[in-house]
């Protein structure tokens, strides 16, 4: 039997005996990657009713199934932890795993710690979960347990536990030496979160069960995680680049519960709506790369740029239907793949969808939605975007075609694009969009002045609003407009001012806290600090503002805009401004 080790944290005194038990064995190297299908259907077809959730997001919500709050763990009896209930968090059963790929569901496992043993089917409960750092002897894993610090667990979700392993020489070492990081780490928080941590963090010094199979396959992963999914899930890059350099950071994976908790949040929301009739764009359309011969070794490519700006078949429901619905919003799931090496992009791409009304879109087009992709992340990712203020252009349903673009190169995925229409219960429904002000321009000298918009709400109009989708990019003067603050004015009939700006949005970790918000962590770029309108990995989110009261209802009414800089109109070069805005009358 191994001695006792004392651990003291500010007042909080742990004594512990140290678990039995060696290393984690470990089998042949094996590959890694992630899993993808092949998209082999094309695009569009006739809408499809559904209830519930599309089929494309079924299988991360397999996992989700919730009981009462009065859940008890996977063994039956009281609760294990009442944490889930407290915080009114559903539980979930505990689900046979499936094997170690990315995206397979994770099974059963023990550890032995040195806090003794523990194991996943006593403490399961679906609304925490779990994250391991192992030191597998690299010098990127030296840089985590360096950075460990108090900021790691202000960051976390509180429902999440942490194993701290070593697979690089001797676990128990290695056990010891995470427990004195991590113990100095919590030291510096409060009582009340040392009470809590206390209890969430693992120093392992074996494995066995599912864990150790993961292992046995990829004895090198630095980082990987459980999620709320109950499904296995590389975290992804592990630096934090505000420091000016791509350096390790211990704090930048407290991000990742947070995301899993988004996820997880996403998959219930979707899978609660009913009644849902889906527009289908691309139905899991593989977008293929074109290189010659092998892509391996190509450092910016491989790329897919044939379906670059394509435009796809869209066949809305009659206008009959169409005027049963009061939300629209697009749901885009993509497999950044279809090699573990690729992605949906390997810089922070602007990506739209624009509706046009033939296939050619030469005539106007009009934003349906714009993200940015993650910086060269591999794996699963998903959009719901909202597009409800763009209703009143399909009232009529009837056949439309949806352009699918990246700025600039589309990289090889397999796209899954539906537009979800459905009845929320709504107050007021848009029945006319009439286009304002759009385009990609310079913010400079030439930005302005841009053509006053006449609109005339007509009668029996209850609410009109304008509606924006602004972002900055570029770094000209002042690092504009990408890392600057600008301000987008908007003035009614002469007198009224909306003004959108973005005070504060630019900050170093404004887009590592938008994880909440479904924003992908470890990517492998620059992609924690805010910058004006937008993030990497996340939705450019339409801005609405309340016009009824500046607006005669059945008369013409006046719509002017001016983009500035410090609150004048914007002059110099400044970088570039992408906007797209509406009106819309609802009643």
């Amino acid at each position: 039997m191994l001695p006792a080790v004392g651990w003291r944290l500010s007042g909080l005194a742990l004594v512990v005996t140290l678990g039995c038990g060696g290393p984690p064995s470990l089998g042949d190297d094996g590959g890694s990657g992630s899993s993808t299908s092949d998209g082999s259907t094309t695009g569009a077809t006739a809408p499809v009713s559904t209830t519930g959730v599309a089929e494309s997001s079924t299988s991360a919500t397999s996992a989700a199934q919730t009981s009462s709050g009065e859940g008890s763990s996977s063994t039956g009896g009281e609760p294990v932890d009442p944490f889930c209930d407290e915080l009114g968090l559903p539980r979930a059963e505990l689900l046979e795993g499936e094997g170690t790929d990315w995206g397979a569901l994770a099974g059963e496992f023990s550890v032995e710690t040195t806090f003794g043993p523990w194991t996943l089917a006593e403490h399961f409960t679906g609304c925490d979960s779990y994250l391991f750092i192992n030191d597998q002897g690299s010098t990127i894993a030296s840089g985590l347990r360096s950075t460990a610090s108090a900021e790691l667990f202000e960051r976390s979700a509180l429902g999440v536990h942490y194993f701290f392993l070593t697979t690089s020489g001797d676990a128990l070492a290695g056990a010891q030496q995470w427990e004195s990081t991590i113990g100095a780490a919590l030291a510096g928080l409060d009582a009340d979160a040392q009470e809590h941590w206390s209890t969430r963090v693992h120093f392992v010094t074996d494995a066995s069960g599912s864990v150790r199979e993961f292992l046995q396959t990829r004895p090198d992963q630095l980082v990987f995680g459980i999620d709320r999914a109950q499904r296995w899930d590389d975290p992804g890059s592990t630096s934090d680049t505000t420091t000016g350099a791509f350096a390790p950071s211990a704090p930048v994976l407290g991000y990742t519960s947070r995301y899993y908790n988004a996820r997880h949040a996403q998959d219930l929301a979707l899978a609660a709506q009913r009644d849902v009739t889906e527009v289908v764009v691309l139905d899991h359309y593989a977008f293929e790369p074109e290189c010659d011969g092998s892509c391996a070794g190509l450092p910016n490519g491989p790329f897919a740029n044939a379906n670059n700006w394509v435009a796809w078949p869209a066949a809305f429901p009659d206008a009959s239907a169409m005027a049963e619905f009061d939300t629209m919003e697009v749901l885009i799931t993509a497999q950044c793949g279809p090699s573990p090496d690729a992605d949906c992009g390997h810089w922070d791409y602007e990506a739209l969808l624009n509706l046009c009304d033939t296939e050619a879109c030469d005539s106007q087009t009009h934003e349906l939605a714009r993200w940015i992709t993650p910086y060269a992340r591999p794996g699963t990712r998903r959009w719901v975007i909202d597009a409800s203020h763009m209703l009143g252009m399909v009232r009529e349903g009837g056949d439309w075609w949806v352009q699918f673009g990246m700025i600039w190169n589309m990289n090889p995925s397999v796209w899954d694009i539906r537009i979800r229409l459905r009845n929320a219960g709504k107050a007021a429904v848009v029945t006319q969009t009439v286009p304002a002000f759009s385009g990609n321009r310079g913010f400079n000298d030439d930005y302005n002045p841009w053509d006053t918009l006449e609109f005339t709400p007509p009668q029996g109009t209850t609410r009109v609003e304008l509606v924006a989708s602004i972002s900055g990019h570029g770094q000209e003067a002042n690092n504009c407009a990408e890392w600057c603050e600008h301000q987008h004015q908007f003035t009614v009939n002469g007198t009224a001012v909306h003004l959108r700006e973005f005070p504060g949005e630019v900050s170093p970790q404004r887009c590592g806290d938008a994880v909440d918000d479904g924003v992908v962590p470890g990517q492998w770029g620059n992609w924690t600090p805010g910058r004006a309108g937008w993030c990497p990995g996340a939705p450019i989110e339409p801005w609405v503002v309340d016009i009824t009261d500046d607006v005669t209802i059945g008369e013409i009414n006046t719509l002017d805009y001016v983009g500035m800089f410090g609150g004048a109109p914007v002059e110099g070069g400044r970088g570039r401004i992408r906007l797209s805005s509406v009106v819309t009358f609802s009643e």
